[in-house]
């Protein structure tokens, strides 16, 4: 969409994120001395459970083999936008690009959106049943997060909540007694989950430059100029229809712009403060503090917007 091809795999994380947490529930049963006799892993997959009642079903009208019991799936059925979490839509995240030092990457904030995932437990007899619902509700309280790589190259790392909402349980104890018994578990669950757009590429400052000016014709009252007098005791006052050659000049003092009237066009330069990256070879993952320089001219100067270069008033 507007003309920009990208794909994060995002839903893909979320259902394989979704489907691990319940791939490792265990059956065991018991004989009436209270030894385990036989442990099951249940297997999972990715199935409705329309679907998956149809492939238990399956074996015992053909007379083939039947799906063994038992058995879980799950699926996503619904997503909704959830403007409860919404984040400022022009802010942005930044990180590092690998691929080039002089270069970072940055992407504006995810969209919030709630997946719903309904998972279904399959099972022959109640105890079965029993056991995988207390293998899973009480890390449910009731939301459980888990941390997720979603975009490996930002390096951003959310940690997801997946809330269960309700729980079902189904007997299908009636018919003939050839028809086999169906004990279905149905847990409801919400994923709080984001989709991000697409990665965009900025560069890295690497240097700030503040010149701080005092204006060619003083005995014009400029309206909004930062006044800085070169002599040693003033460097670091901001002065205005004051006397500058006293220590003790009082007066009227305001912050003032370099651009707010004629006389202080022609402004030079007095002082100058540069802030940058130490050491002056850092790259767009380094953190290694920030150089302050402060340099004080005698005589006004000025920049050179072209070459960049300073030159003398």
């Amino acid at each position: 969409m507007l003309g920009t091809t990208y794909y994060h795999e995002t839903i893909r994380k979320y259902v394989a994120v979704f489907g691990t947490l319940f791939n490792d529930i265990n059956i065991q049963r018991r004989n009436s001395a209270g030894v385990i006799t036989e442990q099951i892993k249940v297997p999972i997959a990715y199935e409705a459970r329309d679907k998956l009642i149809l492939r238990t079903r399956a074996g015992v009208a053909d007379g083939s083999v039947a799906a063994t019991l038992p058995r879980m799936g799950f699926v996503m059925n619904g997503i909704t936008y959830d403007g409860t979490r919404k984040l400022n839509t022009v802010g942005q995240v930044f990180a590092a690009n690998t691929a080039s030092s002089s270069n970072l990457l940055k992407q504006y904030n995810p969209v919030p959106y709630n997946f719903d995932f309904v998972l279904t437990a399959m099972v022959d007899n109640a105890e079965d049943g029993a056991q995988i619902f207390e293998q899973i509700v009480p890390f449910f309280t009731p939301e459980f997060t888990v941390s997720v790589t979603l975009i490996a190259d930002m390096n951003i790392k959310p940690d997801i909540a997946i809330v269960l909402n309700s729980t079902s349980t189904e007997d299908s104890y009636e018919g003939e007694l050839t028809v086999r018994r169906e004990i279905i578990w149905g847990f409801n669950f919400v994923m709080k989950g984001y989709i991000y757009p697409d990665i965009k590429s900025g560069t890295v400052t690497k240097e700030v430059i503040v010149n701080l000016r005092t204006p060619a014709d003083e005995a014009e009252v400029p309206e909004y100029i930062i006044l800085e007098d070169s002599t040693d005791f003033t460097t670091n006052y901001l002065l205005l229809d004051a006397d500058a050659g006293s220590p003790t000049a009082t007066g009227n003092m305001k912050f003032i712009t370099e651009t707010s009237s004629t006389g202080t066009g022609a402004a030079g330069i007095k002082s100058r403060v540069t802030v940058s990256p130490g050491p002056g070879d850092v790259t767009a993952n380094d953190d290694f503090g920030y150089t302050q320089t402060e340099e004080y001219f005698n005589d006004n100067i000025d920049t050179n917007l072209t070459t960049g270069l300073d030159v003398t008033l």
